[in-house]
């Protein structure tokens, strides 16, 4: 995330505001969950996400229910309706 940050900015020094303020929300949130957010923010459309994009997945918490979701199940289908010989035979054999 740092690394895009300074990517994206020409000069060095005007990317360094920016990564302290994502740094910085180690000290609100534990570094699982920035790092987390910070995959999330990624993902998405934004070439270079800051905190402006962090800040609200982390206070909703979609990076911990990407973690805590388990697996869906699909349910199984018993077979459905399945009709017999006499059906297609018309009772006539």
């Amino acid at each position: 995330m740092v690394n895009r940050i300074f990517e994206s900015a020409a000069v060095d020094e005007q990317g360094l505001n920016a990564a302290h303020a994502v740094l910085r929300l180690t000290r609100r949130y534990s570094a699982e969950r920035v790092e987390d957010a910070c995959r999330i923010a990624l993902a998405g459309h934004v070439r270079s996400p800051r905190y402006v994009h962090l800040h609200p997945i982390l206070v909703t918490g979609q990076d911990q229910a990407t973690r805590q979701r388990p697996p869906r199940e699909e349910p199984v289908e018993e077979g459905g309706f399945v009709r017999g010989a006499d059906y297609y035979a018309g009772g006539n054999q």
